[in-house]
């Protein structure tokens, strides 16, 4: 199947549901539930996968803020982060090295960042909202973790080199939140032999909250569907294979447990 734009697959679900055929999704009230209930079966969808397309360079912004010399704040649009990597380059040197930095689960930060002793002199305490914490000064980074999924906080740095973090020094990768644009013309990115799955998936949600009734066949197909990409690892490889934190949309009712989810 060639992939489709919003106005198309609008008119698609519309023609499975019975309902008067538009020129645009927003030219009835029907249409324009129609054309929302497929955004949601789209973001529903591709939290559920991990698609290759998505994945690009994120910039992590810097605060510049020498009382939080290791905060870095992750930008708008981040579903995950799949690695991240520092220039450890000292004064005076020209070769860049860019070391691998290891993600840790808030706790385990926690009990390494406050076995230090705070009174040592490459320590600087950092205020953060109910506590404190005990970062060195004189080395490179080597782990982080997010206690919000607003910062990632990183468990040193090194004076003798930068006041705080180089947003310049970091290289990291990740998934980020794609695009929607609610116009006719709009085509979801998406890998073309997915829109089936995906089609199938929007006329079966459209069918239940639209209709209030299910649509077995469509249910049927999704079904078919989703095992055929669950064995394909060549294009799609399951979210649970990730290896970073994720930052993701939920679907309706979904909460997360934690502030931050790793995937291992």
């Amino acid at each position: 199947m060639p992939k489709q734009t919003l106005l198309e697959i609008t008119q698609h679900i519309l023609s499975s549901m019975d309902s008067d055929s538009v020129n645009s999704f927003a030219e009835t009230v029907e249409s324009e539930q129609v054309a929302f209930v497929i955004k949601d079966a789209y973001f529903n969808m591709i939290n559920n996968l991990d698609i290759p397309e998505h994945y690009g360079i994120i910039t992590l912004t810097a605060l510049g803020d020498t009382s939080q010399p290791t905060h870095m704040l992750i930008p708008d649009g981040v579903r995950s982060i799949q690695s991240v990597k520092y220039n450890v380059i000292k004064s005076g040197e020209t070769r860049i090295q860019y070391d691998d930095l290891q993600y840790r689960e808030p706790e385990n930060f926690l009990d390494s960042i406050l076995s230090r002793n705070s009174t040592d002199s490459n320590i600087q305490t950092v205020s953060i909202t109910g506590g404190k914490l005990f970062i060195e000064n004189n080395k490179r980074p080597e782990y982080y973790t997010s206690f919000d999924d607003q910062y990632l906080v990183f468990d040193s740095f090194d004076s003798g080199v930068d006041s705080t973090l180089q947003q310049s020094k970091f290289m990291v990768r990740g998934a980020l939140e794609p695009v929607w644009t609610m116009a006719d013309s709009f085509v979801p990115d998406l890998d073309a032999n997915l829109f089936p799955l995906f089609i199938n998936e929007a006329k079966s949600l459209a069918f239940v909250e639209i209709k209030q009734s299910s649509n077995p066949k469509a249910e049927q197909y999704a079904r078919r569907q989703w095992t055929r990409w669950a064995n394909d690892q060549s294009n799609i490889k399951y979210r649970s294979h990730m290896k970073g934190p994720d930052y993701g949309r939920r679907s309706r009712g979904q909460r997360r447990n934690s502030p931050i989810l790793h995937n291992s």
